[in-house]
């Protein structure tokens, strides 16, 4: 019966098991104040694998084509009497590998709204920032390969500017992304700043020991998530590889602590998932205090990196896509 009553109280306790930032005395509470950090991993999992298959396709069709395999797509819907006016090339504007650089352009083009999302007022509360950038990092990934394609390995003059520089961006996105996942945001893409990091650690006890309590001896889990303090003198290497390690044994603890949750059978499961999620969620905020300045440090160095390269890739990007246009010729 102490089982029962307990996952009904938590069933009944949904909404206020999401910690959101007070906008303010007499303030309305907006869609844009929840946290992205409970947002589920769904839709990055979707475009992970899209992402792949795409990558894997393309990439796997440059290399039937360049070494004049037996085996590819093209060569198999040729067979069968289809995308005959699409010929097996090994030239970058010729076949199908001239849409793979238009598609790879468009790519680029459309991962800007990005950009859009996050600077522009009015489209404070158009989704999640974090979806915003998780589609961001897809088009800017799948892009590259699309991109890589179409070079089809003749790489040199001045496109080949555009291209390293597109290498260069697509693998600084990715410390990017990771370092982007170190700063709490709200939903609206705003940072979470000292004191409202505290909060939200003070209202996740509170909703642990208001959902859970003495009952069912389920506060030696939530308890047991620490992390390193006093990082934030070292310099940008080593920073790095100490935030790296800092998530590395974080991971295993937290999936430790789920597989104990698993085999506890003193605790209902509608209450280890709610436990769970309150973990990660105090897991999140810990490491975001342990490191609040470290991060943003890092984060503007990365931005100091990334934002010229990415500027001279769309700059010799349209250069390239002009001369084609004029003259249908290479550059």
């Amino acid at each position: 019966m102490a089982g029962k009553s307990l996952s009904a109280e938590l069933s009944s306790s949904d909404e206020d098991e999401t910690i959101n930032i007070p906008p303010g005395r007499g303030a309305p509470r907006l869609k844009s104040e929840a946290l992205d950090v409970d947002a589920g991993y769904l839709f990055p999992a979707i475009l992970l694998i899209i992402g792949g298959i795409i990558s894997i396709g393309i990439l796997a069709e440059s290399y039937f084509q360049l070494t004049d395999s037996p085996f590819g797509l093209l060569k198999l819907a040729h067979s069968h009497g289809y995308l005959l006016e699409y010929k097996v090339s090994k030239l970058p504007n010729k076949g199908i590998w001239l849409y793979t650089g238009m598609a790879g352009s468009a790519c680029f083009i459309l991962m800007m709204t990005y950009s859009i999302r996050k600077r522009f007022g009015f489209m404070m509360d158009v989704g999640s920032l974090r979806i915003w950038l998780d589609l961001h990092m897809f088009l800017g990934i799948v892009g590259a390969v699309l991109i890589t394609a179409h070079t089809t390995l003749k790489i040199g003059g001045l496109v080949s500017i555009s291209y390293w520089s597109m290498i260069l961006v697509a693998s600084s996105g990715l410390v990017g992304r990771y370092l982007y996942g170190w700063i709490p945001h709200k939903v609206s893409g705003a940072e979470l700043q000292i004191n409202e990091i505290n909060s939200v650690i003070e209202k996740t006890d509170a909703a642990m020991k208001r959902y859970i309590g003495h009952k069912s001896g389920a506060m030696k889990y939530y308890n047991r998530i620490t992390s390193i303090t006093n990082v934030e003198n070292y310099n940008v290497v080593t920073s790095l590889m100490m935030m790296f390690a800092t998530d590395i044994a974080n991971m295993f603890r937290i999936l430790a602590i789920w597989f104990e949750l698993g085999m506890d059978g003193s605790i209902p499961n509608v209450v280890k998932r709610r436990l769970f999620r309150l973990i990660k969620r105090k897991n999140s905020m810990i490491r975001a205090i342990n490191f609040f300045s470290t991060s943003r440090r890092l984060l503007h160095y990365w931005h100091v990196f990334h934002k010229p390269l990415a500027v001279m890739m769309f700059i010799v990007m349209f250069l390239h896509i002009l001369v084609y246009i004029l003259f249908r010729a290479e550059v």
